[in-house]
């Protein structure tokens, strides 16, 4: 008997809906177990740390101008010799303790000798350079940039953020642990660069050096780059505390158009500017591809702080990975965490108003997501700006080999052990927040560790807001006094979990 076309309607009807039922089932249930639980820990009973006394002894590190700029090699050699003066005087028991050695005269590496040698020792990095202040804008500081003042509940200057604030409290809670007699099993260093802000190669590159020379490998390195953040992520709810687990590869290049001098008033059809002009919108209309895998781990460890829309999305990819896309591409700090960056940060060419110019060149900075090589970001280029008659060439060096840049760092295992020893001490001294793995957008000392060991963390345990964020190398750079607490206490905490005597391999 034929079916009718009312039947045929019903059934369809009917079987579209099961469909979206099914649909719906699945989303719903891989919504459920997108979040990551997150472990609730007891806080760490008080310690008897001075914050005002750790803020005042910060601030006097500041005063010392140790300055690394792009543009001159030179070092200050008073000021960083007057810092390694203070930071002895500051704490004599860790250096009655531990060997200190020179490393290029500036940098600084320390070792605690741990009592048993079969364990792989940790290494606390930071460095001791900082950026200049621009002169221009010391009218704008509250307190003079390296003044190390104390008020308003802050240390005030260059460095306190960005990052003497890690060399400090690495040195409080180590001379903290001698003066309560605490043996390590497993051994300890602190490698303090003089050069991070300019490349590093010459401080931590060399520490790094020396250490491999020696055999040495380690269970674990900490260094700045993450931060506790409140604020910062749109639909978080509480701070979270990002750990670098990679960071971005560098990498600058220069393109170069040539065009007719001469009279402007008898124009080509384009000039050197506008070949250059039109290279650089290419460019800029050819983003590298997205990677969805860190950000995805990223919104994974924070999901149950999430909206459950966002919870919803990012646990469907399959499914609403476009919209989710848009969102992404239109916030910064976002979208660096999930592809190669680029942007254009120098342009030149022209000396008169009236005079067609030669020769014109713009500098374009990229910033490689893991997986993406120099020579892939750079082949990149070159087909983005096609058939212009523009030269493509690394901003430094003649070839992509050698200082032109560097490749991203490898990918340390958030499910590592020592991940959830630094996660656990994270929430033990600041609660009520949430730890995520994360990619480190910018250039650390860390880079240079991966050699000698698999398990390298980026965090500085401070907790700042979003509008903080401006503040390193910028005006106003400061850190609240409470966080000079909260930073030794996560020290000396995470020092005794890690090398105490429940230490393993």
């Amino acid at each position: 008997m034929p079916l009718d076309l009312t039947t045929i309607l019903i059934a369809a009807g009917i079987f579209v809906v099961a469909i979206l039922l099914i649909l719906l089932a699945i989303v719903m249930f891989r919504t459920a177990r997108f979040p990551m639980a997150q472990e609730v820990i007891e806080p760490i009973p008080p310690l008897a740390i001075n914050a005002e006394a750790v803020a005042e002894r910060l601030g006097r590190a500041v005063q010392f101008q140790t300055i690394s700029t792009s543009e001159s090699g030179t070092v200050d050699r008073t000021a960083f010799l007057g810092l390694h003066r203070l930071l002895e005087g500051m704490y004599p028991h860790l250096h009655s303790t531990l060997k200190r050695e020179y490393i290029n005269e500036y940098s600084l590496l320390y070792t605690w000798t741990g009592k048993n040698p079969k364990l792989e020792p940790i290494l606390l990095a930071s460095h001791l350079d900082v950026v200049p202040v621009d002169p221009s804008t010391v009218k704008d500081w509250a307190y003079p940039p390296f003044s190390g003042q104390v008020a308003e509940g802050f240390v005030w200057g260059r460095g306190t953020l960005d990052v003497k604030n890690g060399v400090i409290g690495a040195m409080e809670a180590v001379e903290y642990l001698v003066k309560e007699g605490f043996e390590p099993e497993r051994t300890i260093y602190l490698a303090f660069g003089h050069d991070e802000e300019i490349g590093g190669s010459n401080g931590a590159a060399q520490i790094v050096a020396t250490l491999k020379q020696r055999g040495v490998t380690l269970s674990c390195v900490l260094d700045e780059g993450g931060m506790v953040l409140e604020g910062a992520f749109p639909g978080v709810k509480v701070p979270v505390a990002v750990v670098g687990i990679a960071e971005k590869g560098y990498l600058s290049l220069v393109l170069e158009a040539e065009g007719v001098g001469g009279h402007s008033s008898m124009p080509p059809a384009h000039s050197a500017i506008s070949l250059l002009s039109l290279a650089i919108l290419r460019v800029e209309a050819a983003p590298f591809h997205a990677n969805f895998d860190t950000i995805s781990t990223f919104m994974r460890h924070v999901g149950s702080d999430l909206p459950f829309s966002m919870q919803m999305a990012f646990a469907n990819l399959w499914l609403f990975k476009k919209s989710v896309l848009q969102r992404l591409n239109a916030a910064p700090t976002m979208n660096a965490m999930i592809r190669t960056t680029q942007a254009v940060t120098m342009v030149s060419g022209g000396i008169k108003d009236n005079i067609l110019p030669q020769k014109a060149s713009a500098v374009v900075n990229f910033r490689l997501f893991p997986g993406d090589s120099l020579r892939m970001v750079y082949e990149h280029t070159v087909d983005a700006v096609g058939d212009l008659p523009v030269k493509i060439r690394p901003y430094v060096g003649e070839t992509l080999e050698g200082k032109a840049g560097w490749e991203a760092s490898p990918m340390s295992d958030p499910q590592a052990t020592q991940f959830s020893l630094v996660s656990r001490q994270l929430r033990k001294v600041f609660q009520d927040m949430a730890v995520s793995p994360y990619l480190v957008v910018a250039a650390t000392d860390s880079r240079y560790y991966s050699v000698i060991c698999p398990a390298v963390y980026r965090i500085m345990p401070v907790l700042i807001t979003s509008a903080d964020l401006e503040r390193p190398h910028g005006v106003n750079e400061r850190l609240s006094v409470e966080n000079c607490g909260r930073m030794v206490t996560f020290y000396v905490e995470l020092l005794k979990d890690m090398t105490g005597e429940k230490a393993t391999a």
